[in-house]
């Protein structure tokens, strides 16, 4: 009896190392937040159709503010996952996103999601690839892609006629709009 109750306290001290051990290990290592700043995309747009051009350049910058003022609207992005800070890097089609997540307002822990973007008129489309917390590999199933609805941001006039991918930026190529469109716009 004393053998099976000294086995029994010796489990539990190592299941209780096991389970800090494992916190400690997922624990975030980089503090991130979710501060952003407003884009002026409709601003900068109607500013490069002044200037007679068509290209809008949305750099990694733009893009961790826009998708940061979207977790900051609404940071549970699935059941009993919050998401507490981000950083968002953009690698031709590729977007990383580095997150510090909060699962049941208790265990923190940090997650690596690289999303493949492609351009659906008018938004552009992140489907995951790939998921991790640390070398621990996720389903990519048990992570939900999203859309950032780039038309939207832009005047009503401006449609997107196709996207570059590029190294820290998305170039955004527009239609030429018509003599109608301009007026409406300026």
């Amino acid at each position: 009896m004393k053998k099976m109750f000294v086995g029994l306290v010796l489990f539990l001290i190592l299941a209780i190392i096991a389970v800090v051990a494992g916190l400690f290990y997922i624990k975030p290592t980089e503090e991130l937040d979710l501060t952003h700043r407003k884009v002026p995309i409709k601003e900068r747009a109607i500013d490069m159709v002044k200037r007679t051009s068509l290209e809008l350049i949305v750099t990694e910058a733009d893009v961790n503010n826009l998708l940061k003022t979207k977790l900051s609207e609404d940071p549970i992005v699935q059941k009993n996952v919050e998401v507490t800070g981000a950083k968002f890097t953009v690698i031709g089609d590729l977007l990383i996103a580095d997150l510090n997540v909060l699962w049941k307002d208790l265990v923190p822990s940090s997650l690596r999601i690289v999303y493949r973007l492609h351009w659906e008129s008018p938004n552009i489309i992140a489907t995951v690839e790939e998921a991790k917390i640390k070398s621990i590999s996720l389903p990519s199933s048990a992570i939900a892609g999203f859309v950032i609805p780039l038309g939207d941001e832009l005047p009503k006039p401006l449609k997107i006629e196709k996207i570059d991918w590029g190294v820290g930026e998305i170039k955004v190529k527009l239609k030429k709009p018509s003599l109608k469109d301009l007026r409406e716009l300026l």
